[in-house]
């Protein structure tokens, strides 16, 4: 029990406290932990509502710029398809048949199941209102940690908090139905119980909330490791509390590891292997950063408030509690700059600045605060009113596109918050049409007869997955010539360099390979000659059994074979020639 509850919180981490009030090793106390009466009184009534006023004006401005840039991207409803085969008893899967993790977000997936299946409502609808939720909550959460770190019986000016609301990613990844929203969340209420377990309160929840990091998003275990230091510094417990705090953060996502290696057979979600997560890309990922910090002159408000907090929290024991988020902010920067990026503008980057600016969404009171948090509030004004992307609607020259303006052009709807609006601009007939058999665009092959032992009726092929996937019903075949969703795309070695994301094209030839009747003949004697020798390929060896890991019957002994093999099978890779690179 020794970590659990202090027997005492020093100065260093007591805030603003009154003289005389001491802990039972004569460590100053915050007056809350010492006499509720007397914290009653010391946070007067004009503080809390002011204060008060400031989270709530926050929340609801988060609520509203968030629902005015409402939508969902291609990419959201790749998870909105998942979510659909897991609600209709297919399991958490792409194509029904294939075991393949095409989601990042473990716990955005079962989320959106979960919140969906109790609704009864569309999954895709159920994204979009539940990210925005996440993300007003997250605001609230940041911000309660602030106050409480700077000491609640401050007036308080919004600083940081101005610098979050006013940058159009932030409002508009706060739907986009991608896990952003949770993201924005895990850090926000992480934050504010780091900071009440620093004061002295429960610990637990804490550590539980730290081991969902990889289960929200593959990075974020990066902060999970700064956050948990920073509590044993502050709370100094015993071996027996840290193995106990360590079991209780580790538990669930240990036992979902397990569960993916063995599904699966892989160690990582399938997308890090299509976007190459492991690989080093520092100058694109310079690219990116700097897209978005010069795109909205970022470096100002940052070095405006940032610094100003650190001075208002001179004690020890708040400088580490403010070092926590910035340490694992640059950590997250780092991890971002290395893989390259992404190519949605912001995306990336806005974990990354709402982590550095947790410690100085607000600011005490002062003259220079004030002085500091007028310059940011000009500067708010100015980005709210003539800092925009400078390639609007298209794809930029580095490959990064302002994703929500592109798809509201490509699909004439303002809010495309569902599926509908994506599948009316794709206009494909074979939507509508009772089709079956294979089909690959983009060569001179019509329809060709699938594989006998492929329980699907149609298989299409494509690189717009989320839109191909809510165009097809769930027993149609969707095959994602980019990987996120084809374990045999996302085997594939780099083939082009244009866009993170979209750098293994899989080879058409591979597709007829896999999927086709190896009965059918092409009329293209070369392009059939390729095909059967990558059919021949496909039939042994390491392809076999990356295939065998997917597909076969998930049997308790073919679970092991895939827990045991998963690290060989990640490391997997082949080479293609003349891969066709998107557009």
């Amino acid at each position: 029990m020794a970590g659990d509850v202090p027997d005492g919180v020093t100065d260093a981490v007591a805030g603003d406290v009154p003289d005389g009030v001491t802990g039972t090793r004569g460590a100053v106390l915050p007056p809350a932990y010492a006499d509720p009466a007397s914290a009653a009184a010391w946070l007067s009534q004009p503080t809390r509502v002011w204060n008060g006023a400031i989270t709530v004006a926050a929340a609801a401005v988060t609520a509203f710029t968030g629902w005015q840039s409402r939508w969902i991207s291609d990419d959201g409803l790749i998870a909105v398809r998942t979510v659909r085969q897991l609600l209709a008893g297919n399991g958490p899967v792409f194509n029904a048949g294939e075991r393949v993790e095409a989601n990042t977000s473990t716990a955005w997936t079962y989320l959106v199941a979960l919140v969906s299946w109790l609704g009864r409502a569309d999954p895709a609808h159920v994204s979009v209102v539940l990210g925005l939720v996440c993300t007003v909550g997250a605001v609230a959460f940041a911000l309660s940690g602030a106050m409480l770190l700077h000491g609640g019986a401050h007036w308080f000016l919004p600083a940081g908090v101005l610098v979050v609301l006013v940058l159009p990613p932030f409002r508009e990844f706060a739907t986009s139905g991608l896990e952003t929203g949770p993201v924005f969340l895990w850090i926000g209420a992480s934050w504010w119980l780091l900071v009440r377990a620093a004061r002295g309160g429960p610990v637990l929840p804490l550590v539980f909330v730290l081991g969902l990091a990889p289960l929200v998003r593959p990075e974020l275990a990066l902060v999970h490791p700064v956050f948990f230091g920073a509590l044993l510094v502050l709370r100094r417990p015993g071996w027996r509390a840290t193995a106990r705090w360590l079991a209780v953060s580790a538990a669930l996502p240990v036992a979902y590891q397990v569960f993916r290696m063995g599904y699966y057979g892989l160690l990582v979600p399938n997308t890090a292997l299509a976007k190459e997560a492991g690989a080093s890309r520092w100058a694109r990922g310079l690219l990116y950063a700097g897209d978005t910090v010069l795109t909205y002159q970022l470096a100002g408000p940052l070095l405006a408030v940032v610094p100003l907090a650190l001075w208002a929290l001179r004690r020890r024991g708040d400088l580490v509690l403010a070092a926590a988020p910035l340490t694992a902010g640059v950590l997250m920067l780092l991890y971002v700059l290395r893989v390259g990026g992404d190519f949605m503008h912001g995306r990336m980057m806005l974990p990354v600045l709402l982590l550095v600016l947790l410690p100085a969404l607000v600011l005490p009171l002062h003259a220079v605060t004030t002085l500091a948090c007028t310059a940011v509030a000009m500067w708010a004004a100015l980005c709210a009113t003539a800092l925009h992307v400078p390639y609007g609607q298209a794809i930029g020259p580095d490959g990064i596109a302002d994703e929500r303006g592109f798809y509201v052009a490509w699909t004439g709807d303002p809010h495309p918050i569902g599926a509908e609006p994506y599948v009316r601009a794709a206009a494909d007939p074979l939507s509508t049409q009772s089709a079956t058999g294979l089909y690959v665009p983009g060569t001179p092959f019509g329809p060709v007869p699938l594989r006998a032992d492929q329980p699907a009726r149609l298989g299409i092929s494509g690189n717009v997955m989320g839109t191909l996937g809510a165009s097809f019903p769930l027993d149609a075949l969707v095959i994602d010539r980019l990987g996120l969703a084809n374990a045999l795309g996302s085997h594939m070695e780099t083939a082009c360099g244009q866009r993170v994301g979209h750098e293994k094209p899989l080879p058409p030839e591979y597709v007829f390979a896999d999927y086709a009747d190896p009965a059918t003949r092409l009329p293209d004697a070369r392009f059939q000659a390729e095909v059967e020798r990558i059919r021949g390929e496909l039939a042994r060896g390491r392809f076999r059994d990356l295939l065998d890991a997917t597909r076969a019957p998930l049997t308790p002994g073919r679970f092991w074979d895939n827990l045991v093999g998963a690290p060989a099978r990640t490391a997997f890779r082949f080479p293609t020639a003349n891969a066709p690179c998107p557009s």
